[in-house]
């Protein structure tokens, strides 16, 4: 690797729902869907800013991810929310 390559570097994510029966939906600032879990949701991604529901079509809430973080959706729920991106396709 030469050194104008540059690894990505990934930050742990964990967002836990109020239920263990929630649903979590996890989209990107384009709002394309990154990840979908029950309950409890881990994953490792780029930072960036992204947008999270508990449950299809309820409030948005923004995450800034700039180091690993863990939420739950109290915490969430108690900051600002935000309008969920429907993602444009371009034309064929």
């Amino acid at each position: 690797m030469s050194k104008a390559e540059v690894e990505p570097v990934y930050y742990e994510l964990v967002i836990v729902a109020g239920s263990p029966a929630t649903d979590i939906w996890l989209g990107d600032d384009d709002g394309h869907l990154v990840q979908k879990e029950i309950g409890t949701l881990e994953t490792s991604i780029l930072p960036g800013d992204y947008t999270v529901e508990f449950g299809l079509g309820t409030t948005c809430f923004p995450i800034h991810l700039a180091t690993s973080s863990r939420y739950t959706q109290a915490e969430l729920a108690a900051g600002p929310t935000c309008s969920r991106l429907i993602p444009k396709l371009s034309p064929e």
